[in-house]
């Protein structure tokens, strides 16, 4: 199977959709809560219906975008499964990632699923995490996966550059009382990182 979904074009509940013209289609959508919800399924719901021909395993991508690593993820599901929650990297772009389990950047999961319809679910986790489009697939990368010469999550676009991450300098520690003492590295997704270990 090969499946593009607009976000904007699946049944919502707590989701609003907005407007802008780097969106595809012209639109996306967001979460109109605004708690955190990192221990389940927010209230927030988007409902996408699909059907298979033929009994196949599927792996499923996400185009979007999260400005910080406070507001960086959704949890999904498909059909009446676990839920997952789907932690993504951040920047100013939109880029293209697949659905994994939390933090487990670069290993997709993939379902096996019978002939038929199915229904994918995503709910909201952080409040400003903007969702684009989906692509539904049996392993093939959505065109232009990346969106970015960087190289997410590892260094993500902001203002036009790639800034890397503390772990891809082979920072071992965030924050100011962790890194007392240690010499600082420049890094997106910590204020403060370091490396206290050799």
């Amino acid at each position: 199977p090969s499946l593009f979904l607009e976000a904007e074009a699946g049944e919502l509940e707590g989701f609003r959709v907005e407007s802008e013209a780097s969106a595809s289609a012209g639109a996306f959508i967001v979460p109109e809560a605004t708690e955190t919800s990192d221990l389940g399924p927010g209230t927030a719901r988007a409902r996408y219906a699909f059907t298979l021909d033929y009994d196949h395993e599927v792996v499923v991508w996400g185009r979007l975008r999260s400005p910080n690593v406070d507001s960086n993820r959704f949890w999904f599901r498909i059909d009446d499964g676990d839920w997952f929650k789907w932690r993504i990297t951040v920047g100013d772009i939109w880029f293209w990632d697949d659905l994994h389990d939390d933090a487990e950047y670069g290993k997709p999961l993939a379902f096996e699923l019978p002939a038929g319809k199915h229904e994918l679910w995503v709910a909201n986790s952080a409040a400003t995490a903007a969702l684009d489009r989906l692509f539904i697939s049996g392993g093939q990368r959505p065109s232009a996966s990346r969106g970015t010469d960087c190289n997410p999550p590892h260094s993500i676009e902001l203002e036009g550059k790639c800034h890397p991450s503390c772990g891809s300098q082979n920072g071992t520690a965030c924050g100011t009382s962790a890194c007392a003492g240690f010499p600082l590295i420049s890094a997106y997704d910590c204020d403060v990182c370091c490396q206290t270990e050799p």
